[in-house]
C-alpha cells in the first residue's frame, strides 16, 4: 500500500515536472520570437537609414545645382560663354567643396558648352568629360519629362560605370524670372567615397554591390535576396538574417525607370537575438534543475555532482584568466598589450555606438627615445618605460584604458570625451606630465612626447580605421616639429593650404584698401523712423572678387587677425562719423561688431575712446555688438568693460540672442542696452508658430528686464506685421535696405533730415542724390 502511494505520488510529482517544462519551453519559444521580431525591425530601420542617406545625398546635390543653375552669373554665362567664368567657379576645389564628380552645361539647342570630370586622387579636371557619360545624359535629356521644371531634377542612372546620381536643373535667373532653355548637370559617382559619405551619414558600415543589367554581382547575392530584388514592385528595403549571430540591412536603389541598378548593405550583430537565446538556455537550466530536484533520490548525488562540477569550472576559469593576463599584458610595464588593444577596442567601439557616445584614441609616441636608450644602458630605458608608463596613468582618468602597445609607443583609449576642450585637455596634459624631468641615480633625463588623436565615429567607425587614422595625425604632429598633438582630419592638406591662402591674403589685406564699409539701416517698427546703422566689414580682393564675409571672417577669428581687423573696422567707422560730422550730415548711431578676441583685451573700451576723442567725436554715436561667447568667456570683466562703454555714451547690444547659450539667468546681470533676435528665429516667424513663440517669449522677457528689442534679417511685410504686433522695438533687413556704401548711407541721413520716416521715397530721393554726385565729377 505504501509502495503504490509512493508510486502514485512519483508518477503524480513526475507528471507535474512535465507540464510544468512544457509549459516553460512554449513560452521561452514565444520569448524568443518576440526578441527575434524586435530585431528584425531593428535591422529593417537600419535599411531605412541607409534609404534616408542616399535622400539626404541627392538633395545635397539637387541643392547644388540649383545654386548654381539658378544664378544670375550663370544666366549670364550661358547668354555669354567666356573661359574666365568656368576657370573661377568650376575649380578642383569647388567641385570636390560640393561633392560633385563631374559637371555638364547644355544651351538651348542640346549642344554641350562646357563639360568636365574631377580626377578625384590628381585634384584637377579632365575637359571634356567621358563620352560615353555624355551621350547617356544626351540620351536621358531626350526622353519624356519636363525638366525645364524649376525645381531641380535629381536621379539615378545606371552607367558602365555603375550607378550614378545626377542633377539636371534648367539655367535661370537668381529669381527664375527669365528660363533660357539651357540645362546645368551635376554628376556623383556612387564610387568607394560616395560609399563612405553614405556610411558616415547613415552611420553604418555601408557598402554597395551593382545589380543593375547583367552585372555579374547579382549571381553573387544570397537566394533570398536575388528573389526580392526580381520581385515586380519590391519594397525599396530589405534585412535578412545571415546565421544565429549576424544579419544584413539592404536597401535598392532604382533609377528613373524605376529598375534596381545598385544594392545597399550593412552587417549588423544579432544582439537582441542572443539574448533570447540566452534567455531560452536559462530557463532550459531552470527546468533541467526543476526535474533534478523532483528526483529526490538522486538529490545528493546531484549535488555532489555539482559543486564538483563548480569547483572544476572554477579552476579552469581561474588558469584561463591567468593565461588571457600573460598573453594580454605587457611584462615590463604590466599595461594591456597590443593584443588586448584588438581584442578590446572593438568592445569599446560598440558600446560607444550603442550608448551613441564618441571613442577618442590618442596614440602617444616618446621623441627621439632611440637615441636616449642607446645613450644610456637598456636597463636604464627599461627604467624610463616604466616611469613613462606610470605617469602616463596617472594624466588619465579611471575610465580611460592605457596600453603600451610596443617599444616607446603608448594608446590611450579615452570613451565619453564629450567634447574637443575635453580632448584637447587630456592630450595637452599628457605632453605637460611627460615634458616633466626623470630624476635617476646617475642623470635627470629630459624628453617630449608626440600625439595623434582620431575620434570615433567621425574619424572611423572600426579598430582598424582608427587606430590608421591615429597613427596619421600622429605622423602629422612629428612633422610640425614634435612636442604638440594633433587631431586628424581627412582633408587636412587642402583645408590647411586653403586656410593659410586666405589668411596671407587677408593679412596683407588688413589696413589698405581692400577692406571697406557698407552700412545696414535699422528702423522703428512703430514710428517707421531710421534710428541708426550697423557697420558691416566687406573685402574686395584683387583677384578673387568679393571674399564672402562668411569665408574669411572665421579664418580672421582663428589666426587672431580678428583684432586688428576689428581695429580697422573700428577707426573706418568713426573716420566716416567725423567726415559726416564736419559736412554738417544729421547723424545716426553706427553699431560695430566686437568679436571675442577683442573683447578679452582690458583695453578696448579706452582704445575705443581715444580713436573717438582723436576725431572729435562724441562714443554716443558709436554702439557695439558683441556675442554671447564673448561674455562668457569672462563675465565678470565683461561686465566692467561694458559698464565703461556705457558710461562714456555708448549703447551696447547682445547679438545673435537665441543662438548660444542665451537664458535670463545672465541676461539679467548684464548691463546691455538691447538684445538683437537672430534671423533664424524671424525667418519663418508668420508661418511657424515655434519660432512665433519664441521670439514672443524673448520679447517679454526683454520687456519685464527693460531691455530694448532689435529683430535682425527682417525680409516681408508679413514678418514686419508679426513683429510689430508683439512688441519689437527695431528692426534691420532687405525689407528696408540691403546694406549700402558710406555715400549713399550719406545721402539716407540727410534725406532723414527732411523726412522722418523711412520710406521708399526717402531710398529714391538718396539713390538720386548718389547719382547726382556720381555725375557731377564726370561733367
Amino acid at each position: 500500500m505504501a509502495s503504490g502511494s509512493r508510486t502514485r505520488l512519483l508518477i503524480g510529482i513526475l507528471s507535474a515536472c512535465i507540464v510544468l517544462a512544457v509549459t516553460l519551453a512554449v513560452a521561452a519559444k514565444l520569448f524568443v520570437s518576440r526578441f527575434d521580431a524586435i530585431e528584425n525591425a531593428q535591422t529593417l530601420r537600419k535599411s531605412e537609414q541607409l534609404v534616408q542617406a542616399v535622400d539626404a545625398d541627392l538633395s545635397q546635390l539637387a541643392i547644388s545645382a540649383r545654386d548654381y543653375g539658378q544664378w544670375d552669373q550663370m544666366y549670364q554665362y550661358i547668354r555669354h560663354p567666356t573661359q574666365d567664368f568656368v576657370d573661377v567657379n568650376f575649380t578642383p576645389y569647388s567641385l570636390a567643396g560640393m561633392e560633385v564628380d563631374m559637371v555638364g552645361i547644355l544651351n538651348a539647342h542640346g549642344e554641350l558648352v562646357f563639360s568636365a570630370e574631377l580626377l578625384e586622387r590628381q585634384r584637377r579636371l579632365r575637359y571634356p568629360a567621358p563620352p560615353d557619360l555624355l551621350r547617356l545624359f544626351l540620351h536621358l535629356r531626350d526622353e519624356p519629362h519636363d525638366w525645364r521644371d524649376r525645381v531641380p531634377v535629381e536621379r539615378i542612372v545606371d552607367s558602365p560605370r555603375g550607378p550614378i546620381a545626377f542633377s539636371m536643373v534648367e539655367i535661370n535667373r537668381s529669381d527664375k524670372s527669365d528660363p533660357t532653355g539651357a540645362f546645368l548637370l551635376f554628376v556623383r559617382y556612387f564610387d568607394p567615397d560616395e560609399i563612405m559619405r553614405i556610411a558616415q551619414t547613415s552611420q553604418l558600415p555601408a557598402t554597395m554591390t551593382r545589380i543593375g543589367g547583367a552585372a555579374p554581382e547579382r549571381a553573387e547575392l544570397p537566394a533570398d535576396v536575388r528573389r526580392w530584388i526580381a520581385t515586380a514592385d519590391a519594397p525599396m528595403i530589405f534585412a535578412t538574417n545571415v546565421d544565429d549571430e549576424h544579419a544584413m540591412s539592404y536597401a535598392l536603389l532604382r533609377d528613373m525607370h524605376g529598375q534596381p541598378v545598385g544594392l545597399l548593405s550593412a552587417p549588423s550583430k544579432r544582439d537582441i537575438g542572443t539574448l533570447g537565446r540566452r534567455t531560452t538556455f536559462m530557463l532550459i537550466g531552470a527546468i533541467a534543475l526543476v526535474l533534478v530536484a523532483c528526483a529526490g533520490s538522486l538529490t545528493w548525488l546531484v549535488l555532489r555532482l555539482r559543486q564538483s562540477w563548480r569547483l572544476q569550472v572554477e579552476a579552469e576559469r581561474r588558469h584561463r584568466q591567468t593565461l588571457d593576463h600573460v598573453g594580454e599584458h605587457d611584462s615590463l610595464t604590466e599595461l594591456p598589450n597590443r593584443a588586448h588593444l584588438r581584442k578590446r577596442l572593438p568592445q569599446l567601439l560598440q558600446a560607444a555606438a550603442e550608448a551613441g557616445r564618441p571613442l577618442t584614441l590618442l596614440y602617444v609616441d616618446l621623441d627621439h627615445f632611440k637615441h636616449i636608450n642607446e645613450s644610456l644602458c637598456h636597463r636604464i630605458g627599461d627604467q624610463l618605460i616604466k616611469i613613462v608608463a606610470q605617469r602616463v596613468q596617472a594624466a588619465t582618468r579611471p575610465a580611460d584604458i592605457v596600453i603600451r602597445s610596443g617599444g616607446d609607443e603608448f594608446v590611450v583609449v579615452a570613451p565619453m570625451l564629450d567634447s574637443m576642450l575635453e580632448i584637447r585637455t587630456l592630450a595637452s596634459r599628457l605632453l605637460t606630465t611627460l615634458r616633466e624631468p626623470i630624476p635617476l641615480p646617475d642623470a635627470t633625463v629630459s624628453m617630449t612626447a608626440s600625439i595623434g588623436v582620431a575620434v570615433y565615429p567621425h574619424d572611423g567607425i572600426d579598430a582598424e580605421a582608427l587606430l590608421k587614422h591615429a597613427d596619421i595625425a600622429l605622423y602629422r604632429a612629428k612633422e610640425l616639429g614634435r612636442d604638440n598633438f594633433q587631431l586628424f582630419d581627412a582633408k587636412m592638406n587642402t583645408e590647411l593650404s586653403e586656410h593659410v591662402a586666405i589668411e596671407q591674403a587677408l593679412r596683407r589685406a588688413i589696413g589698405s584698401e581692400q577692406i571697406y564699409l557698407e552700412f545696414q539701416p535699422l528702423v522703428d517698427l512703430q514710428s517707421g523712423r531710421l534710428t541708426s546703422f550697423e557697420a558691416l566689414a566687406r573685402w574686395r580682393h584683387p583677384e578673387l572678387g568679393v571674399v564672402s564675409p562668411g569665408r574669411f571672417i572665421p579664418v580672421a577669428e582663428k589666426s587672431g587677425l580678428i583684432v586688428p581687423l576689428g581695429e580697422q573696422i573700428l577707426r573706418m567707422v568713426i573716420e566716416q562719423l567725423a567726415e559726416w560730422q564736419r559736412a554738417s550730415v544729421p547723424l545716426a548711431p553706427v553699431a560695430v561688431n566686437v568679436a571675442p578676441l577683442q573683447f578679452e583685451r582690458a583695453d578696448f573700451p579706452a582704445r575705443c575712446h581715444e580713436l573717438a576723442s582723436q576725431h572729435g567725436l562724441d562714443p554716443k554715436w558709436l554702439s557695439f555688438e558683441v556675442t554671447e561667447s564673448a561674455w562668457l568667456q569672462n563675465s565678470t570683466r565683461s561686465v566692467a568693460m561694458i559698464d565703461t562703454l556705457r558710461q562714456a555714451g555708448s549703447k551696447v547690444y547682445l547679438d545673435d540672442f537665441g543662438t548660444g547659450f542665451s537664458n535670463l539667468s545672465y541676461l539679467k546681470h548684464l548691463p546691455i542696452d538691447a538684445v538683437k533676435i537672430d534671423q533664424a528665429f524671424v525667418r519663418n516667424i508668420s508661418v511657424d508658430p515655434s519660432d512665433a513663440a519664441i521670439v514672443r517669449g524673448v520679447l517679454a522677457m526683454a520687456k519685464q528686464l527693460g531691455i530694448d528689442t532689435i529683430a535682425e534679417g527682417i525680409e516681408t511685410a508679413e514678418q514686419l506685421d508679426c513683429l510689430r504686433e508683439m512688441g519689437c522695438h527695431r528692426g534691420q533687413g532687405y525689407y528696408f535696405s540691403k546694406p549700402v556704401p558710406a555715400n549713399q548711407c550719406r545721402a539716407l541721413l540727410e534725406q532723414m533730415g527732411e523726412m522722418r520716416r523711412f520710406t521708399e521715397t526717402v531710398k529714391a530721393r538718396a539713390l538720386e542724390c548718389v547719382a547726382k554726385q556720381v555725375q557731377a565729377p564726370a561733367a
